[in-house]
């Protein structure tokens, strides 16, 4: 029996290659084993002479490069636990679950995704274990645990460390251990122990994790909530501002024109984390459509998010209109932002004002850039790895068919779906 061909042809009405050119009409790939060998329209793409190459014909559906979600925490379970409660599992329970999570980032057409932290050595030895072809999952790049200071948010994942010296040392580690980049929590967050609105590092322990990260050549990105944090990781040379929701230290809604301006002149790249937001919004909606009630604290809760959803709003829309390089990252499945649906992230974004094409694009070619896979993920080029995302329809028509795939392709091979 002769060995099945390594080519195969895939065509659909439209395809949209990640970089934001239009859509190309009546498209076609050909596939040569895990990687995609030629893109063009129908009538132009043949197998080579002699070989066989079966045909997979979508009609009216688009073919894009895979999601990349920049912004991912394996181990939540997207229901509203809290972090110290997750932080509180045993790790061999949280890498199950993270595995869970991570097969259904991939059904859903991510990837390519990017742990921004995980408690001990999970995600890196989930990582490890898709790699080895253990488990199914996407690409994955990984920070280990998140920098905190002692007691700051994400304290339970075990990456405190306090002083020049202290910091550096755990950087160190955490390269040693394998870390594709170093995550920084600059400001406090959900922790209880934490304060949101205030900055954690000194601007002296700031620099001295970017300079120990850019020294073993690993990105950095920073969870920067207020305006003092935001400041204090642009002087440090961040490469990535993540949240930056632009808050004063009372917690009031502060916007500065003079941030966004450092931000567009040193090329930070911006994750909002947009739906993390939303989705409260969308429960707290849910629950009076079902005809349940709130109680005091969720109406309280109501409040609070909706203030903060408009003031994110403002700042997305002020940074988009400046020229700021804003990427895709779910923050998922945090709060209530379940797993698999991080093109929510997405389509949050077209909110503060990206266009369709230019949501797509902070989910593909930005996102990979960002995380630094820009190079093999992002966008759909001849001799990249054939990472594919099949949606019915046309996204830029409605974005809400990226939540239902019609295939997806991770390195020329079909990802199976759930039933």
């Amino acid at each position: 029996m002769s060995a099945p061909s390594p080519f195969r042809i895939l065509t659909a009405d439209r395809l949209i290659d990640g970089t934001g050119a239009p859509p190309l009409a009546d498209a076609a790939l050909l596939l040569e084993g895990t990687t995609i060998r030629a893109i063009g329209r129908r009538s132009e793409i043949r197998a080579p002479e002699g070989a066989d190459a079966p045909v997979t014909a979508y009609g009216d559906a688009t073919i894009l490069p895979g999601l990349v979600d920049g912004h991912t925490h394996l181990v939540a379970p997207g229901d509203s636990t809290r972090g110290d409660v997750i932080g509180a599992e045993e790790e061999s329970f949280l890498l199950l679950r993270a595995a869970a999570n991570a097969m259904a980032a991939l059904r859903s057409g991510v990837t390519t995704l990017r742990e921004n932290g995980a408690k001990g050595r999970v995600a890196f030895d989930l990582k490890d274990a898709i790699g080895r072809g253990v488990l199914p999952g996407p690409r994955m790049l990984v920070c280990g645990r998140p920098v905190t200071i002692t007691g700051g948010h994400l304290h339970f994942f075990g990456g405190e460390a306090d002083g020049v010296d202290g910091v550096r040392q755990v950087v160190r580690g955490l390269v040693k251990e394998g870390a594709d980049f170093i995550k920084i929590v600059a400001s406090g967050g959900s922790t209880r122990s934490s304060h949101i609105w205030r900055p954690a590092f000194t601007p002296a322990e700031l620099a001295a994790i970017i300079d120990e990260a850019h020294r073993g050549e690993r990105l950095t990105g920073a969870h920067a909530v207020p305006n003092q944090a935001i400041s204090d990781v642009l002087d440090a040379g961040v490469d990535m501002v993540i949240h930056c929701s632009m808050f004063d230290e009372t917690g009031t809604y502060a916007y500065r024109p003079d941030l966004t301006e450092r931000i567009v002149r040193q090329g930070a790249w911006v994750n909002p984390t947009m739906h993390d937001i939303r989705a409260w919004i969308h429960y707290f909606r849910d629950v009076r459509a079902a005809g349940g009630t709130l109680t005091a604290d969720e109406l309280a809760t109501e409040v609070s998010t909706q203030r903060f959803w408009d003031a994110k709003l403002d700042t997305v829309s002020r940074l988009r209109a400046a020229g700021a390089r804003i990427m895709a990252g779910s923050d998922s499945p945090w709060g209530r932002s379940l797993p698999g649906r991080g093109w929510l992230e997405i389509d949050a974004l077209t909110e503060a004002g990206l266009s369709p094409m230019e949501a797509i694009v902070a989910g593909t070619s930005a996102a990979a850039d960002s995380i630094g896979a820009g190079e093999v993920a992002g966008r759909l080029l001849a001799g990249r790895p054939a990472d594919l995302l099949v949606v019915p329809g046309d996204p830029l028509a409605t974005l809400a068919v990226l939540g239902t795939p019609r295939d997806v392709w991770l390195g020329g091979a079909r990802v199976p779906q759930a039933a």
